[in-house]
């Protein structure tokens, strides 16, 4: 091989990128597992040791999964991140608190180290996550706030802070480990990461001790206390959070993504920012699958291609502050997703049991992840 070429050539791509606003035939070059170069059609194009021929598939950047739970055998919920990762066209999983300041060193261990998908976490607020149950929130006194603080200064695969605020979790203590996570973010100029379902809390309440950055998944849930009013208006102290720049997050999961709850915030324009999971072995096989399916499920209730994209590549990266993933540009992450969609009739589900048919289907060839080229060989 000659140093001197480019280690990979992907031609033939019709390229779709939220953060250029490409939406047409281009060739790139990586070179050391990032983006080296962007041409046109009809450049001459450099020498490289490698060459992909995409015949005109789609090309984006890499896919992020925002919301999944990836450390299976060790939290009570989890799947095997290149499971969902770069076997289905996405090259970034954020764990969505699996791990807490007592159990990240297990975590960074086992999962970040050994997946071939870059992992990275919000980090529970709780010490040990959810590798000890599911109501790591009933006890406040499973926060230990100096070592979640120095964890997280030495951490870079840590984005911010993971809580769960519905009642199963916190039971008696109300909005005390927010309030706890709040102070920590305030501190650490961090992201917090907020789970809402089943009440109380109340998601007013939830909502006003949010700031810019702040995350709210599971937002079109269709549990009582959601983000629409009695009279199917968005909820006041939603609408104050959005302006004030919070993030709203599908994260479908087994009880938290309603078509019904999602065409009627449409309707009233309410819209998420980004598109995630809440994958898990349980969700796996229905009513969740992949992040693919999820997208197309967002297409069904009128989302385009270019917003479901954008869901699933910009955004993200704009919610974990990390710039060089999520965009197609030089000098960025060779993280790449490339796909056809196919008109193929399909039944989608959502986590209440309801069904539509839908007719617009991803058929993931691969991923480039930081240069490397893995086939989907499904």
């Amino acid at each position: 091989m000659n140093s001197t070429n480019m280690d990979l050539l992907i031609t033939n791509a019709h390229v779709l990128d939220a953060f250029s606003g490409m939406d047409g035939m281009y060739s790139l070059a990586i070179k050391r597992g990032k983006i080296a170069g962007i041409y046109p059609i009809g450049a001459i194009l450099p020498a490289s040791n490698d060459v992909l021929d995409l015949q005109g598939a789609y090309l984006s950047a890499g896919w992020i999964d925002l919301h999944a739970h990836v450390a299976p055998n060790r939290a009570v919920i989890g799947i095997d991140a290149d499971t969902i990762g770069i076997r289905q066209g996405v090259t970034t999983v954020v764990d969505a608190g699996s791990c807490g300041c007592k159990t990240f060193d297990d975590f960074e261990k086992n999962i970040i180290n050994k997946s071939k998908t870059r992992v990275l976490s919000w980090l529970n607020i709780a010490n040990v996550g959810l590798y000890n149950g599911s109501s790591e929130l009933a006890d406040l006194d499973n926060i230990d706030e100096d070592d979640i603080a120095r964890l997280i200064s030495q951490k870079p695969a840590i984005h911010g802070i993971k809580v769960r605020m519905s009642h199963s979790v916190v039971q008696n203590t109300g909005t005390g480990g927010l309030l706890a996570a709040k102070k920590l973010s305030h501190k650490l100029q961090i992201p917090v990461f907020v789970h809402v379902g089943n009440q109380p809390p109340r998601l007013a309440d939830i909502l006003n001790l949010l700031d810019q950055g702040d995350v709210v998944t599971h937002i079109f849930h269709g549990k009582p206390g959601g983000c629409l009013d009695s009279r199917e208006d968005i909820l006041p102290e939603l609408q104050n959070a959005i302006n004030r720049g919070i993030y709203l997050d599908l994260g479908h999961g087994t009880e938290s993504c309603s078509f019904s709850r999602f065409k009627q915030a449409r309707e009233k324009g309410l819209c998420i920012d980004t598109i995630s999971t809440d994958l898990y072995s349980q969700n796996y096989s229905g009513p969740v699958y992949s992040l693919a399916h999820t997208m197309e499920k967002c297409m069904l209730m009128g989302m385009s291609l270019p917003e479901v994209l954008a869901a699933v590549t910009l955004k993200p990266s704009l919610v974990l502050r990390v710039p060089d993933i999520g965009k197609i540009k030089v000098g960025a992450e060779g993280d790449l997703t490339y796909f056809t969609i196919d008109d193929t009739e399909q039944v989608y589900s959502d986590s209440e049991g309801n069904k539509l048919m839908g007719k617009k289907q991803f058929h993931i060839y691969g991923v480039v992840r930081q240069g490397e080229i893995i086939v989907n060989d499904k």
